[in-house]
């Protein structure tokens, strides 16, 4: 079955500003987001520092390695054997995303978004097949986690499709959401900072 997959923590001495309003409510928020945007069975997993209440029922918590961690963490939802998406908790996904879940199950790389404005990947959503386990067992705990999974075979997510997952800042900001499927936030703003947007109101609960 896929898995869908992101990591919840409380602020540490490693987080930095703009990631401190993260609350359990936007783990929910992401689950809800893909149940909504899925006909593809799937389940949804939390990787934590420790237990939370608050999560929704259909949410499965899965310890962190650490106590203590920081953005490199983000590749532990790897040590799930795919199909595996793995997504940021400011993320919104804002319509069917099948067709991009059909990699997952079929695909031999790991898909990624295009940087903006760069010709290298960065990590606002991942869409792994299954078999990159070792992306989890060969990190050193040390590379961030963009750094380690652009030493990884991938293709870029736009070959799937062009349009389907964009940057909020760099796309969506200046041209509107379009056919967008899946927006990811770089640093600020965060979505709680754009509860006026429409479609933010429609996509992000």
């Amino acid at each position: 079955m896929l898995t869908v997959a992101t990591c919840f923590w409380a602020p540490n001495r490693y987080s930095a500003a703009a990631s401190r309003c993260y609350t359990p409510e936007w783990v929910n928020r992401l689950a809800r987001g893909f149940a909504r945007n899925l006909t593809i069975p799937h389940r949804f997993v939390v990787l934590t520092d420790r237990h939370y209440d608050g999560f929704d029922a259909e949410v499965t918590q899965e310890r962190l390695s650490t106590d203590t961690p920081d953005w490199a963490s983000m590749i532990e939802p790897f040590r799930i054997d795919g199909p595996l998406i793995v997504a940021g908790l400011d993320t919104v996904v804002c319509g069917n995303i099948d067709h991009l879940a059909a990699w997952c199950a079929v695909g031999d790389r790991i898909a990624l978004p295009r940087s903006p404005g760069k010709d290298y990947p960065c990590n606002g959503i991942a869409l792994v097949p299954a078999g990159f386990r070792s992306v989890y067992e060969d990190w050193d705990g040390v590379t961030n986690d963009m750094e380690w999974l652009r030493r990884q075979p991938y293709m870029l997510i736009e070959k799937i499709s062009a349009t389907a997952v964009v940057s909020y800042k760099c796309d969506v900001r200046p041209n509107g959401l379009g056919d967008a499927r899946v927006v990811y936030m770089h640093g600020r703003p965060k979505l709680d900072e754009l509860g006026d947007l429409e479609w933010i109101k429609a996509h992000w609960r």
